[in-house]
């Protein structure tokens, strides 16, 4: 369905394009870079939530996929209401990894895995939490973010501290988290909230990879991945 959806627009295979509700970082003529997420992506192009430029004007797309870190080129074809429109890219190059630089290992690190992890959560007015931490489910698991399950709606930009176990035995990381996106789960009647992370350690950084990969090994060895 996928090969035969983009059939028609390039020949970019669908799996080195972004997934609907993936985050896309973005950079409009020269503009800062913005983080938006992808409401989705058809033979006509890949439409993101936001108002990010005007029509015409070239972007640089940076996404993560189970292939690594990627940069294509594109242009903005249409804005409307709160959405944009970005032509299918001709062109899709690895942006994290180099000659001798050990591409394999990065592309592991980068990817995002779906995988349901029990933590909890509380308010974070400027970055900094406040209140008694309350039980949440954690999912979609990457370096850059998480999506964070919820009884309750929050508001895009509310900023949050997520805790989370990893490693069994081990502390629990604290995460800091803006909601950059929200959506009602039909099934549950619950809200999905698509988090990035700010200000994240390097010992942070490290215990997200290797829960990755430690996931992601299992999972091979059960004939699941």
């Amino acid at each position: 369905m996928l090969k035969s959806l983009f059939s028609r627009g390039p020949s970019i295979p669908a799996s080195k394009l972004p997934s609907a509700n993936a985050f896309v970082d973005v950079v409009v003529a020269g503009r800062a870079s913005r983080s938006v997420s992808v409401d989705a992506v058809t033979p006509k192009g890949i439409v993101v939530r936001g108002v990010i430029g005007r029509s015409g004007e070239s972007a640089v797309m940076l996404y993560d996929t189970g292939l690594g870190r990627l940069r294509a080129a594109t242009k903005i074809t249409g804005a409307n209401g709160d959405r944009t429109t970005l032509a299918l890219p001709s062109r899709v190059t690895s942006a994290s990894s180099s000659p001798g630089s050990g591409g394999g290992a990065q592309k592991r690190q980068t990817v995002r895995l779906d995988a349901l992890v029990p933590g909890t959560w509380r308010f974070a007015p400027g970055g900094k939490g406040t209140g008694e931490f309350v039980k949440a489910n954690i999912r979609d698991i990457s370096r850059g973010g998480c999506s964070l399950i919820l009884d309750r709606e929050l508001k895009r930009g509310t900023s949050v501290e997520v805790q989370l176990r990893l490693r069994e035995g081990g502390a629990p990381l604290v995460l800091l988290g803006e909601v950059m996106r929200q959506e009602r789960i039909a099934s549950s009647g619950r809200f999905s909230h698509g988090l990035r992370f700010h200000g994240i350690r390097p010992e942070e950084d490290h215990a997200i990879v290797e829960f990755i990969n430690r996931r992601q090994a299992e999972l091979r060895s059960r004939g699941l991945a």
